[in-house]
């Protein structure tokens, strides 16, 4: 199974990104737009093996470490597939 990532779209600006069928973020939830980054951070940690909770946590305190497109390229190559 490939991963996949989709914003939802609505109205009422509402924003929210699912990955791999979970819910990851939602404006509507927290009240804010992600940070810069944030959204990707919480996808690396994900790959990484990190529960979402932990994943967002750390995204969202700014200590998720944002990779590089090669560290993130090759995480997602040689993930492996469900």
């Amino acid at each position: 199974m490939d991963a996949t990532t989709k914003v939802l779209v609505s109205s009422g600006g509402v924003f929210e990104v699912e990955y791999e069928n979970q819910l990851i973020y939602s404006k509507k939830k927290l009240g804010r737009f992600p940070e810069q980054g944030e959204v990707v951070k919480i996808v690396y940690g994900l790959d990484q093996g990190l529960p979402l909770a932990d994943a967002q946590k750390q995204a969202s305190l700014g200590i998720a470490p944002l990779p590089s497109f090669t560290e993130w390229l090759t995480s997602f190559i040689t993930r492996k597939k469900a």
